[in-house]
């Protein structure tokens, strides 16, 4: 199979998958993208990912935008049609050629004043774009505030809208016995108001194990006001404040603690969910974090209701009363359930299960796409 991509950038969430579908036997893989990388991402030290076979087209002309989305019988995955120009742009030139299209997206459910005009534009793009699609790749799908209810309430049908996750490289880490006698809970994220570091703060306030520390990695407009908030509550002797660290000593941050919590109100996926357990460490995360669809209850980590502290403090206190797990195991399982390989496999199955429902080949020669209209 072809497959073409086009993102903004050479997004180090999707390079893992992308990057094995190329070494699959009998795939092209090219990925297209405005900038390899944005100057804010290298300035916070992310590299440029490790595309392996893949071929990459940094800023292509409107010459080879036409001419790589008409590939003919290739898959077109688009990485958002809302404030994304280049994926709009192929998206465009794609139209009346042989091909397949796909949109691929965040959930973009965020309960609030914003969900109504939101949820009226993207209704408006499901009008004009939906007939041209073979199905919706939705990165945060599940749940009562998934994208799939966000989607199919827009107007795309729900029977071609597929769960799809973030994907990351897994980090090699040595699990050794934590030399220490508290146990960690860490955050790692961006010290913002919609993170709702705040509320584990409190959730940890109230929890009753003095020996317990919190570890907070980040840095945000919302840093002093947290620091204050822990003076408050009483807990500011147990909790440390780190700013951000290079990628190497947050994973390594993570492998050492007991459990990573992700307490936001809203994130269209949460990546630190996947890296957390691909190194070991069990997540607690809210039910409006797009990752906690990949959170089994009790076997790798808890999910709790978005905003409420009590349900945050109960999940964190039967976490350490009850929670039974092998870290390396852990590592392992997830690592492979999470991997590049793995959702690379998942992902071409989807493509082609969405293909074999497309209508057949028109008397033209072509592969006309389905039409994705509500029935």
């Amino acid at each position: 199979m072809t497959f073409v991509f086009w993102h903004s950038y050479l997004m180090f969430h999707q390079a893992a998958y992308i990057r094995e579908l190329a070494n699959m036997p009998g795939n092209t893989v090219h990925w297209c993208v405005h900038e390899a990388l944005p100057q804010r991402f290298r300035e916070r030290g992310y590299p440029v990912p490790d595309t392996g076979r893949v071929q990459v087209h940094v800023a292509p002309t409107p010459a080879q935008i036409a001419e790589l989305a008409s590939l003919p019988d290739s898959v077109q995955v688009f990485f958002g049609l809302r404030g994304f120009a280049l994926p709009l742009a192929a998206f465009k030139a794609s139209l009346g050629q042989p091909v397949h299209r796909f949109l691929m997206t965040e959930n973009r459910y965020e309960p609030g004043p914003r969900l109504l005009p939101r949820r009226l534009v993207y209704t408006w793009d499901a009008l004009r774009y939906r007939r041209h699609l073979s199905g919706v790749f939705c990165i945060g799908h599940s749940g009562r505030y998934g994208g799939a209810r966000f989607f199919s309430a827009c107007g795309y049908p729900a029977d071609r809208i597929v769960p799809f996750i973030h994907v990351v490289d897994s980090t090699p880490v040595q699990h050794l016995p934590v030399q220490r006698e508290h146990k960690e809970i860490l955050y790692v994220g961006q010290l913002i108001a919609r993170k709702r570091v705040d509320l584990l703060l409190q959730a940890f306030s109230q929890l009753d194990l003095p020996s317990a520390r919190l570890r907070i990695i980040g840095q945000g407009e919302e840093a002093q006001n947290l620091q204050r908030l822990a003076s408050q509550l009483g807990v500011a002797e147990r909790v440390r404040f780190s700013p951000g660290l290079p990628n190497a000593e947050t994973v390594a941050a993570m492998a050492a603690a007991d459990v990573l919590v992700l307490p936001s109100r809203f994130d269209g996926w949460g990546a630190v969910v996947n890296e957390a357990l691909m190194v070991g460490t069990p997540v607690i995360c809210s039910d409006r974090c797009g990752a906690s669809d990949v959170i089994e209850q009790g076997r790798n980590g808890y999910v709790f209701e978005a905003g409420n502290a009590s349900a945050l403090g109960g999940h964190l206190q039967r976490f350490f009363e009850d929670f039974q797990w092998d870290r390396s195991a852990l590592a392992g399982a997830e690592s492979v359930r999470l991997g590049g390989a793995a959702v690379a496999a998942r992902f071409q199955r989807n493509v082609r299960r969405l293909l074999a429902t497309s209508p057949a080949t028109t008397p033209s020669g072509t592969t006309s796409p389905p039409k994705m209209l509500k029935k």
